[in-house]
């Protein structure tokens, strides 16, 4: 009876399966028969015995865990085979620390990585350890995989469900990713499951000539997905047109300005003025394209927005906020329910609202160019970022 249940639980997850190769070929997510493959033979069951879903019928963000031993078998696994990411650990403040990334995203990574038999494979964020079972696949053997977590508890369970689907093989190793893992040696591909602000120096310098490095490179206020190339004369990146989304790594390496709203907005204002009506701003503040420009040209900076009733009218009060943290400085921008013309306060260094006006102009000026047509390059001991006439160093 038990040998029978296993076998129906196996047959339906290979079902789904085949819908979910299916699905992420028809989406273009996946193309080569090698990738097919690997998600065709890997059961992501195995890597997720639980996972959370957010209650819905909080008023705060709170979750659910859902565990495989609680359900049936066709709804965990109807579950597990949906094109979604699944959360697998939640912090002490109740948000989201680790997931089995989206499938559809790790197909297009896996797709830019282009991993072949034989090659040695970096991967950065082993999570659930899903992905490195599919990069033991394609690279034909599992000891050409090293995964690096920096959650122990993450890399232990990880390395558990590694052994009972592949054997021993996988090096998961606990430690900081964006230091890399030197004692591999050289990496023929270096893959990146966690947002990172910058490109760090050890992957490039681990990385083999002729060899590949995709990753999610998470500015303040949007993220690309990058792919770099380590050419035998020079080292080079380019971005490709769908962006990635992953949480961020976890580093001591790495410390990313903050700046407290409430703090700034206890400066002195410096400026105050009305804008026209059907100003650019704030609306073009959550244009894509010049919210990743704008990253790079005000290095650092943050929109944010608030909706909030008035005390004395009740009406509704938008705000959209602009942090420069280096400067620690804040442009506000307010507008109230039936109002057309928006309200301005500047804090801190007057110049703000200036340099935001510049950056669009200078945008404007390029031809408001897409991710795709942005480049970057190594320059010594320089990452730097080039569109345009423009040079944005890391």
């Amino acid at each position: 009876m038990i040998q029978k249940q296993q076998s129906a639980r196996d047959v339906l997850s290979l079902r789904l399966r085949q819908e979910l190769v299916a699905s992420l070929m028809q989406s273009g997510a996946i193309h080569s028969p090698a990738i097919q493959q690997a998600f065709l033979t890997v059961p992501r069951e195995a890597f997720v015995p639980f996972f959370y879903q957010e209650d819905e019928t909080s008023r705060r963000m709170a979750w659910v865990r859902v565990e495989a031993a609680q359900c049936s078998p066709e709804e965990y696994l109807a579950h597990i085979y949906r094109n979604d990411p699944l959360v697998t650990k939640i912090d002490d403040r109740g948000w989201p620390k680790s997931s089995s990334s989206m499938p559809s995203a790790m197909g297009k990574m896996l797709e830019a990585l282009d991993v072949q038999p034989g090659q040695q494979v970096l991967e950065i964020g082993t999570g659930s350890g899903y992905n490195a079972a599919l990069l033991a696949h394609l690279s034909g053997a599992a000891h050409n995989i090293v995964t690096i977590e920096h959650d122990a508890t993450l890399a232990a369970h990880a390395r558990e469900a590694l052994e009972k689907v592949l054997g021993k093989g996988v090096a998961v190793v606990v430690g900081d990713g964006f230091l890399g893992y030197e004692q591999g040696g050289l990496y023929d591909r270096i893959i990146a499951t966690a947002s990172v602000p910058l490109l760090p120096r050890a992957w490039i310098t681990q990385l083999q000539r002729g060899g590949k490095l995709v990753m999610d490179l998470q500015g303040s206020l949007a993220s690309g997905f990058l792919v770099v190339e380590k050419l035998a004369e020079r080292v080079i990146g380019h971005f490709l047109a769908e962006p990635l989304h992953f949480m961020p790594l976890e580093t001591e390496a790495v410390v990313v300005p903050e700046a407290n709203k409430a703090t700034l907005l206890q400066q002195s204002c410096s400026a105050t003025f009305v804008l026209e009506k059907d100003h650019i701003f704030p609306g073009k503040l959550f244009d894509p394209s010049f919210r990743w420009f704008l990253q790079w040209r005000l290095p650092g900076c943050q929109v944010s927005k608030q909706r909030q009733r008035t005390r004395d009218a009740g009406a509704m009060l938008h705000s959209v906020f602009l942090v420069e943290p280096q400067r620690k400085s804040l442009v506000c921008l307010q507008q109230q329910e039936g109002e057309e013309q928006w309200h301005v306060a500047v804090y801190g260094l007057p110049s703000l609202w200036d340099d935001l006006l510049q950056a669009w102009n200078d945008f404007l000026s390029i031809g408001m160019p897409s991710q795709q047509q942005y480049q970057l390059v190594v320059e010594g001991e320089r990452l730097v970022l080039l569109v345009g006439p423009f040079r944005f160093s890391f």
